[in-house]
């Protein structure tokens, strides 16, 4: 009787424990997935307003942007109609 007992109480912990690592994982997992499927892209389908810094798909592959260097033609697309925006892209270390 203290045998079956005690099988009892280890399989009803091992349920247990492998129903909490269930719970665990699983919404781990699924996010690992949709985060997966929203950086599949790599540029950004338009121009972003105001945000030069995001890339697009509409211009080519962007050289690095040295601090007070000129900006490039997505930069200068992006800022458009915001006072500001290019001076701070062009002077921004980022």
């Amino acid at each position: 009787m203290v045998m079956s007992n005690l099988r009892f109480r280890i399989v009803r912990f091992v349920v247990t424990v492998l129903g909490a690592l269930s719970l665990l994982i699983a919404p781990a997992a699924l996010l690992a997935q949709s985060a997966g499927e929203a950086s599949a892209a790599p540029c950004y389908p338009g121009f972003a307003t105001a945000n030069p810094y995001i890339p697009s798909c509409n211009v080519g592959p962007r050289r690095p942007k040295p601090p007070g260097g000129t900006p490039d033609q997505a930069a200068v697309i992006a800022c458009r109609d915001h006072p500001g925006c290019l001076s701070w892209y062009i002077n921004h270390p980022h």
